[in-house]
This record gives C-alpha cells, structure tokens and sequence, in this order.
C-alpha cells in the first residue's frame, strides 16, 4: 500500500512539472480606463479563469496606446491622465503579486472599480487590499521613480507588438490576428486551442477555434 501511495505521489509530482513545462504564455495588453479592455476582463476573462489556470501563465500589461515623454517624466494616454494613473497604479500592484489567482482578483476589481469611479476618491484601495498588497505601498510606488520604471517597462513590453487595437491578447510571445480576434469573443475556446496541443482533452468542452 505505502509502495503504491509513494508511486501516485511520484506520478503527481511529474504531471505538475509537466505542466509548468509546457504551460502557454499569455500577455494582456490593455488600459485602466479602456472600454473593451474591461469587457474583455469581465466577460472573457474573468469566468473562465479557474478552469485555465493550470495550463497558462498570464501576464498583464497596462499601457495600451500610451506614450512617454523625456523618459518618463510624463506620460500621455489614450483616455487621459487619469487612465496614465490608473496605468501605473496597476504596475506597482502586479508588481507586488506573484500568485496569479491574486492578479487576475486584482485586476478585475481594479478595473470595475476605477472607471466607476468619478470623484478621485476611490483609487483602487480597496482592490489591493484585498490580495493583500498595503495601500501605502501601491501608493508610494506609483509616486515615485519606482513605478514609472514599471510603466517604462510596460511600454516597451507593447512597443514589441505595437498594437493596433486594444486590448491585444498574445500567447506564446506572437502575434496572431486570427487568435487575437477570436479572443474577444471566445477567449476560452482560443487558450484551449493551444492548450489541447500540449495537454489533450484538458478542455472538458472545448469550443474549437482554428488558428
């Protein structure tokens, strides 16, 4: 019996490393105060979430169509300063999570709460405490060189994909029109495209997308 158990213990710790091996990449390309950025966080996203995390390594970008000036000394974003805070604000919060669970918790309340927000009051506080993260810390790090280097990086991280809409979902560090189309509506069955390829029938229903 212990013979057994020892062998079930071995075959799990395999099957973990192999999925860590061959989990796809997916970088999030979007802006705090986007439109289609949050619907894509809210609707496609966000649900399936639970069901994908095994098998993918997400990372998020906020930057969008943003741009730097006089190496980051300001910043100019497609929907306003705010967005720009909202940007950094997001950086320093990621920066300080490492469990993914956390972020994808983070980003979604982040971005409900934020454009919801209209009177400056409510910055996302509440959001980072809730995963944990000090609200004085998220808040010196996005007033300090700290945090305009995250979003310098942020920058640079986009420019590598100079996206033409946003958000722009990347997996596996390539560009894909079909697979970024596609997942605007029906995220899922993209992951799972690529997914299926490493690990079969892991989708239970996968919606078939052909990329």
């Amino acid at each position: 019996m212990l013979k057994l158990i020892f062998i079930l213990t071995i075959l799990s710790i395999f099957q973990k490393h192999a999925i860590s091996i061959n989990k796809i990449s997916v970088h999030v390309l979007y802006e705090s105060l986007c439109p289609d950025s949050l619907r894509f966080i809210n609707e496609q996203l966000y649900p399936v979430w639970r069901e994908l995390a095994p098998y993918v390594d997400i990372y998020f970008v906020p930057f969008g169509k943003s741009t730097s000036l006089e190496d980051g000394l300001t910043f100019v974003c497609q929907h306003g300063p705010k967005e720009c805070l909202g940007n950094k604000i997001q950086s320093c919060a990621l920066h300080a999570l490492i469990d993914q669970n956390a972020q994808i918790e983070y980003v979604h309340c982040f971005m409900n709460v934020f454009k919801k927000n209209t009177n400056n009051i409510e910055m996302g506080q509440s959001c980072a405490e809730a995963v944990g993260i000090p609200w004085d810390y998220v808040q010196s790090c996005s007033n300090s060189l700290a945090g305009t280097q995250l979003q310098l990086k942020a920058e640079m991280i986009t420019g590598q994909y100079r996206p033409n809409f946003i958000p722009t979902i990347i997996y596996n560090e390539h560009f894909n029109q079909q697979a970024q189309d596609d997942s605007q509506v029906n995220f899922r069955g993209v992951v799972c495209t690529f997914v299926e390829q490493s690990f079969p029938g892991a989708c239970r229903t996968q919606t078939v997308v052909h990329i």
